[in-house]
């Protein structure tokens, strides 16, 4: 079960952008808890900018996800974008109590089975 998303746009390309509402819907279709914290990132504020932060900013207001400009090349707001999505995770209520029919057991026989195969 996933606690958390992070939705990566290209801040250099604006079909990326428009491209996170399909992920959106992945999320929504395949996530098993209804209170997944997400968080967007406009990446590569190196080079010219064809997507304004507002833009992001703004669809990440839409979806309430939270929202970060990144650049992996210079590493700018990378370590922050992981920080504060763990941190929302844990101040998420709920999203840590796990379901019965999530627990996966694996017997020492199962593993036997799985290695003379």
């Amino acid at each position: 079960d996933a606690h958390g998303a992070i939705l990566v746009y290209d801040a250099s390309e604006p079909k990326t952008l428009a491209k996170l509402n399909e992920w959106v819907e992945e999320l929504q279709v395949y996530s098993t808890k209804k209170n997944i914290v997400c968080l967007v990132v406009g990446n590569k504020i190196d080079k010219p900018r064809m997507v304004s932060r507002e833009a992001g900013q703004a669809f990440a207001q839409k979806h309430r996800m939270l929202f970060i400009e990144s650049s992996a090349k210079t590493q700018e707001g990378i370590n922050l974008a992981f920080e504060e999505l763990v941190q929302k995770i844990i101040e998420t209520p709920g999203l840590w109590e796990s379901s019965p029919s999530s627990n996966i057991r694996i017997s020492n026989e199962d593993r036997r089975q799985q290695e003379q195969s």
